[in-house]
């Protein structure tokens, strides 16, 4: 299968605040890309808009599988994304976690495949133990566990390596290699600028901003 992700003309603006405009970019499959930006500046907007779980003020994004746009309902099935906001339910186990999002994929006999996924994140001894008892890292790894479950053609990372610790920080490396060998497409969201360029693309958010609206204080933080 060949992946191509797309974004023309993208715009965001939140009331008078404009992030980003006249944004546009494209990613191959096998190729990753990496956003990169001071605070502020929309990088997590725009990981979002890439989702399709938030609107542009303008542009459009598509994401195609051998040439057919991904339409505007399945795009965000075919993504997995990794971000601050997206947290694991506390009061369930990571097992748990990822039985709860396999029944709202309609997809109930996913024993082996949650079985396999909390294998690769590193989480198979504390499977079962509830959330609210693991470490910042470890809820990390269960937010990877999360976004690999279905092996989505498109991987959105906000800030990967984020309260991981050298362990987590080789399994996202090992993650991202393997999207890279299969084929399929990586952005990250990073002020890392090891981080950044360890990606075969660069796109910094601020390149398409307008200086006198970046100035503002009250922007919604990336």
């Amino acid at each position: 299968m060949a992946y191509q992700l797309t974004g023309d003309g993208l715009a965001k603006r939140f009331g008078r605040r404009l992030l980003f405009r006249a944004l546009s970019l494209s990613v191959a499959g096998g190729r990753s890309l990496a956003i990169t930006g001071a605070n502020g500046t929309g990088k997590s907007t725009l990981l979002r808009i890439l989702a399709s779980v938030l609107r542009p003020t303008a542009g459009r994004v598509e994401l195609c599988e051998d040439g057919r746009a991904v339409s505007g309902e399945e795009h965000p099935l075919r993504t997995g994304m990794v971000a601050p906001a997206l947290n694991a339910y506390d009061g369930f186990s990571a097992r748990e976690n990822l039985r709860f999002l396999a029944r709202a994929r309609n997809a109930p006999e996913a024993h082996e495949r949650i079985t396999g996924v909390l294998r690769r994140v590193g989480l198979a001894g504390r499977a079962d133990d509830q959330v609210a008892d693991y470490s910042s890292g470890m809820k990390q790894r269960v937010k990877y566990a999360a976004a690999l479950l279905f092996e989505p053609p498109l991987l959105l990372l906000d800030e990967p390596m984020a309260n991981l610790d050298a362990a987590g920080g080789a399994m996202v490396e090992a993650v991202c290699s393997e999207w890279h060998a299969a084929e399929r497409i990586v952005v990250i969201a990073t002020n890392r600028p090891e981080t950044a360029a360890r990606c075969d693309e660069r796109l910094c958010v601020e390149d398409f901003s307008d200086a006198e609206d970046a100035s503002d204080a009250n922007a919604p933080q990336s």
